[in-house]
């Protein structure tokens, strides 16, 4: 199934007044974006908030690259702005706080729609696999809309008091077995994982570490919250050119079962979706300093 290559999925509050012009920035190379009216706006700003957001949804036209998202506060949110004019224009939502007991009603509204959805998964049953199964099972009839499902990772962390260290990734602290635990339920059925973001954008140096543990558990899209971020993050999902090399080499049709390249084993019966993975990796990001890349066809 052809996914979209979502990459670094800026948030962006709905009072920002740079809204627009952010989602304009051809520079900045965003793939998704999510308009946020959760967190990231207080009480006292919800209704400047639905005003802006209004606004925007009557205005906004897709540029073809970068998918819009929304994020409501809640159900009666998201009704709310299903029935604002021009909400056809966002690409999807953004659901807060999924659970096996509230995913049924986010499904009822969003599935009279063609919009797509990131479930985000950020509350105790993150901590369950048990219950990571059963939200599988919910969301799997629905998979084609499901853009990816989101590790709502601030959240969960609060659930514990803590934070997320500046000096480490995430794989070395509480969320490690969480982020294995949501690769191994949903990547094998068919959805997408994003990984929670590294609120620390003043660290690149770790943002770049646990990118690359992203990439060993086949996560290839993260949130971010800094326009650096999604600079930084984009750079790190180019392949190198010996890496993509090798994967058109695994996917060519008279590859042999077996064979060498620069010490290391290739073998395309067991490594032909990670070969589909850098090719679209470097048909949306380029190779190293290599800006576009020819398509080429992955059955």
């Amino acid at each position: 199934m052809t996914r979209h290559v979502l990459g670094a999925t800026l948030y962006i509050p709905a009072i920002r007044s740079n809204l627009a012009a952010t989602l304009a920035d051809e520079n900045l190379g965003l793939r998704s974006a999510v308009v946020c009216l959760e967190d990231s706006v207080g009480e006292a700003d919800i209704d400047i908030a639905r005003a802006s957001f209004a606004n925007f949804a009557a205005n906004h036209r897709s540029n073809g690259t970068c998918r819009v998202y929304a994020r409501p506060r809640d159900q009666a949110m998201l009704a709310w702005m299903l029935g604002l004019k021009g909400i056809e224009n966002i690409d999807g939502f953004v659901l807060p706080k999924v659970t096996t007991q509230n995913v049924s009603g986010w499904l009822e509204l969003i599935m009279k729609t063609d919009h797509a959805i990131m479930p985000t998964i950020e509350g105790a049953e993150a901590f369950d696999v048990a219950a990571l199964q059963v939200l599988r099972a919910q969301l799997l009839p629905f998979v084609r809309q499901v853009d990816a499902i989101r590790i709502g990772g601030n959240d969960i962390l609060n659930i514990l008091g803590a934070r997320r260290s500046r000096y480490r990734t995430a794989y070395e602290g509480p969320l490690a077995q969480v982020i294995r635990d949501f690769a191994a339920t949903f990547i094998p059925a068919g959805f997408a994982v994003s990984s929670p973001v590294f609120e620390h954008f003043g660290a690149p140096d770790i943002l770049a570490e646990e990118l690359e543990r992203d990439l060993e558990h086949g996560i290839m899209t993260k949130t971010a919250i800094h326009p650096e971020q999604v600079r930084q993050i984009h750079a790190a999902y180019r392949p190198s050119v010996a890496e993509f090399a090798d994967a058109r080499r695994i996917l060519d049709d008279n590859a042999l079962a077996v064979f060498g390249s620069d010490g290391s084993m290739c073998e395309p019966a067991t490594h032909r979706s990670w070969a589909a993975n850098i090719v679209a990796r470097a048909q949306a990001f380029g190779i190293e300093s290599h800006e576009n890349i020819t398509p080429i066809m992955v059955a």
